[in-house]
């Protein structure tokens, strides 16, 4: 039976939102993958060491390098030097045989769209030729393009769900509850007090649920926890709490959109510009957290849920593939 090969984005990672992106991403290829045997392999882990790729691939590296289809699971992947990566993909030009042909699928880049030398050569040796990959922002659309690669901007594989019927469905108004998050790595002391505050005031039940590794400690030094539910780290535990009449409300990303792909009305407050470029696709949903004055009046309002994002263009990259 012939292999694909799933590089897996939340092995590793202490952000739980890499585990939904790499959900959403298996249901987006189930059409396709159900017809193969499934492989994964870390992206943010070592797989193979570079005396085995110089010599003899050992037969896990070798199933690998023989899949007809090896496909990058989004998050910020690309790096404009790849020499001083930051936890991302860890290959380098000595081991990265095995996923010679790789496709990308929904990812982003870090910091500019100009890589350095080293790294051009590693991802001209490593990423395909022959299929077109799929970016989820500008600045890897631009990267992409100046490596001279096939690429369109699908937006992230978390918004394929959120087609204009589907999006009809999510409420307009508020709930009683609301489901929370904070950004451990993105601190605003001040901010984030403002937030949890706010949230107490326009809602008679807060839940929060722990993407990040730190969040919990983090929202303890900035805000009184009495009266709010804490969610275990998981996505599981996270679905049961979708499951129940609540928004979304917070700083973390793909959160917001999860809750949206289970039909709840979310607000998302950006805290870095790779938010900022992700937003763009659900701009009615997204405020900076430096506009937190606005928020408990958006909390109240009308929120009518849109995704800005080419769904032509996910046809087209999907159509690519057999399934």
């Amino acid at each position: 039976m012939e292999k694909i090969t799933l590089l897996d984005t939340a092995v590793g990672s202490t952000n739980k939102g890499d585990e939904i992106i790499m959900n959403c991403i298996e249901q987006e290829l189930r059409d396709i993958t159900k017809h193969y045997f499934v492989m994964k392999a870390p992206t943010h882990l070592c797989s193979f060491n570079a005396l085995e790729c110089l010599l003899r691939l050992p037969d896990s590296a070798s199933e690998i390098a023989q899949s007809k289809y090896k496909f990058v699971c989004g998050t910020n992947l690309l790096s404009d030097n790849m020499m001083n990566r930051t936890n991302q993909w860890d290959i380098n030009i000595f081991n990265c045989k095995p996923f010679v042909g790789c496709v990308l699928m929904g990812v982003g880049a870090l910091k500019s769209d100009s890589p350095n030398f080293y790294t051009r050569k590693l991802y001209q040796k490593v990423l395909s030729k022959d299929y077109i990959h799929s970016v989820r922002e500008d600045t890897a659309y631009s990267m992409m393009k100046k490596l001279g690669f096939s690429v369109l901007n699908t937006g992230c594989p978390t918004l394929w769900k959120l087609t204009d019927k589907f999006c009809r469905d999510i409420p307009k108004e508020k709930s009683d509850s609301v489901v929370f998050t904070l950004t451990d790595y993105k601190k605003s002391a001040e901010q984030d007090n403002q937030i949890v505050e706010t949230l107490k005031r326009n809602y008679k039940k807060l839940y929060f649920w722990l993407q990040g590794a730190h969040d919990f400690e983090y929202l303890q030094s900035v805000a009184d926890t009495d009266g709010i539910e804490i969610i275990e780290p998981s996505v599981e535990a996270y679905e049961k709490v979708l499951e129940k009449d609540v928004d979304y409300v917070g700083t973390r990303l793909h959160a917001g959109i999860y809750a949206m792909r289970h039909k709840k009305r979310s607000i998302i407050l950006r805290v870095d510009k790779r938010m900022d470029s992700m937003a763009q696709c659900i701009p009615d949903n997204c405020i900076s957290r430096s506009e937190i004055s606005k928020l408990g009046e958006m909390i109240q309002s009308e929120i009518d849920t849109k995704v800005n994002i080419d769904f032509d263009a996910v046809r087209q990259w999907k159509g690519q593939f057999e399934g």
